[in-house]
């Protein structure tokens, strides 16, 4: 009687287990994408810096009447705010970049990290929908409203300044959403082990004040008193993007 040879085990592969003598290889991170950041935050800034001087603000922005007045004069509006959404989109370009660097760090540090990837894009969209109602559909209205007959007049302008208010609580979502953003990738970095923890801080900082200053912009529009948090969070914020983007570079190539 013949003996028949055991079956072979089914073949396995098994991941092999790091020893003394085998170091984990630590998660790559792409320097490209961070010059690309960094290069998008510096171009992004200044171009919102420019478009901040041709935007017409010499009228205070919640005194509709005078304001609606200087903005009919103005010619180059809408190439401005296209201007305006094209620096903020180059600033969201960065955001994105940090929160895909990010991620990689273990724990909480990598999971504040993802939800900040998710509002950075928020933040793109919202902005777009405000630069669409403010540079065109606002535009239209006070144009409108200029050159309207005299018994027309009063109607016009409570349709330009109802376009007015979806502009300002468009502003309010759009600093809320950024502040939320600055908020969870400053609380990432502080978290982590990546970049220097001080820029985390300031992150968290500006993220506090761009919050804060969204919430008084929802009761208040565009006043002095959300002014007096949303202009520092904006220096802050432009410190932690191109810190933070330069610093991970830096990281990345040690």
């Amino acid at each position: 009687m013949s003996v028949q040879p055991a079956s072979a085990p089914p073949h396995t592969t098994r991941m092999a287990r790091p020893g003394p003598d085998r170091a984990v290889p630590a998660p790559t991170v792409n320097r490209a994408l961070l010059t690309v950041g960094v290069v998008a935050a510096v171009v992004g800034i200044l171009v919102e810096v420019a478009m901040g001087f041709l935007h017409p603000s010499h009228a205070r922005p919640n005194d509709s009447a005078t304001a609606f007045e200087e903005y009919s004069h103005s010619q180059d509006w809408t190439y401005v705010h296209i201007g305006q959404f094209a620096g903020t989109l180059l600033v969201v370009i960065t955001l994105v970049a940090i929160a895909r660097t990010l991620p990689r760090q273990p724990g909480i540090a990598g999971a504040t990290a993802v939800v900040g990837a998710v509002t950075g894009v928020l933040v793109g969209a919202v902005f777009a929908v405000q630069m669409a109602v403010d540079g065109v559909a606002l535009k239209g209205t006070v144009d409108t409203w200029a050159h309207a007959p005299a018994a027309d007049k009063p109607a016009a302008f409570l349709v330009a300044d109802g376009v007015r208010w979806i502009e300002k609580a468009l502003s309010s979502f759009f600093h809320l959403l950024n502040g939320t953003t600055l908020l969870v990738l400053g609380l990432s970095v502080v978290l982590g082990h990546m970049t220097r923890r001080w820029l985390g801080w300031v992150g968290i900082v500006a993220g506090a004040g761009f919050v804060l200053g969204g919430v008084i912009a929802s009761r208040t529009g565009f006043s002095p008193d959300s002014g007096r948090f949303l202009t520092p969070a904006l220096l802050l914020s432009a410190v932690f993007l191109i810190g933070t983007s330069v610093s991970l570079r830096q990281a990345a190539r040690r």
